[in-house]
């Protein structure tokens, strides 16, 4: 038994509070827990998925995901597509945010969304659509359907899809926007001149800016549009968007910055 092995035998991976559900697919578990007045999706004992308010299920809880919805400010949107459900928060916090606004929703599990649909309170409307399918293939040509935003979140229990930073992915999220319109991506690091991830980015957008949250997520935003308004400007515009959301978007916007190419 290697080293790691016997330090990950140590380690309590039992979810913090009430087991509710737990389920397992080819992926898999999928565990869904109570906190006080939190529900936490897992897909293993320690690494949260989603989280959710179960007194106010529409506010977001993460920092990662309250720097994503900051995308808005940008763009109002009138439609949406979020690749990977989770427990539903992006969803959830849209929704309230516009009842009208076209959402569609791409998960790859069934059992993710079927947890979904019973612990976290998604909404029950004609404006959303989920669909069981891979991400990438969705979003390949032809490009039928177009968004104002797109909000890519693909994570399993301990990584992100590698995909999510390749270039061809890049480039079918970047056909189905709209005019104007803003990819939001989930990264695990921060790209540097060295990266795919970085070189992709440069060749397909021209305007790219990220906000590094305090879990450590890198949030990219990319637009085809040739943004030219100051980085202050954005930032006021992303922490006046915390009065849609009800929260405080001050400190995550102060950290929003341009990813300058060379």
């Amino acid at each position: 038994m290697s080293l790691v092995d016997s330090l990950l035998r140590t380690l309590d991976f039992s979810p913090r509070g009430q087991v509710i559900a737990r389920e397992a697919d080819a992926w898999g578990e999928i565990i869904v827990s109570d906190h006080k007045d939190y529900r936490t999706l897992r897909f293993d004992g320690i690494c949260e998925q989603s989280k959710m308010s179960l007194s106010n299920p529409a506010q977001p809880i993460h920092n990662y995901i309250k720097a994503m919805l900051m995308a808005v400010a940008w763009q109002p949107p009138t439609s949406a597509l979020i690749l990977g459900l989770g427990g539903g928060s992006l969803l959830r916090a849209l929704h309230a945010l516009d009842p009208a606004m076209r959402l569609e929703v791409v998960e790859l599990r069934a059992a993710v969304i079927a947890i979904a649909r019973r612990y976290f309170t998604l909404p029950a409307t004609d404006t959303i659509s989920l669909r069981t399918a891979d991400a990438m293939d969705f979003v390949r040509p032809p490009a039928e359907t177009r968004y104002d935003l797109i909000f890519s979140d693909l994570y399993s229990a301990f990584a992100m899809d590698p995909q999510q930073g390749s270039q061809t992915f890049l480039e079918n999220c970047a056909a189905r926007l709209n005019d104007g319109g803003w990819l939001v991506l989930n990264y695990h690091d921060l790209p540097d001149e060295n990266s795919l991830l970085y070189h992709s980015l440069h060749r397909v957008f021209n305007t790219v800016l990220f906000c590094v949250a305090p879990s450590g997520n890198v949030i990219i935003y990319a637009t085809l549009a040739r943004v030219t308004l100051p980085l202050s400007a954005l930032r006021n515009l992303a922490a006046g968007s915390g009065e849609l959301f009800n929260c405080e978007l001050g400190y995550l916007s102060r950290k929003i910055e341009r990813l300058h190419f060379r």
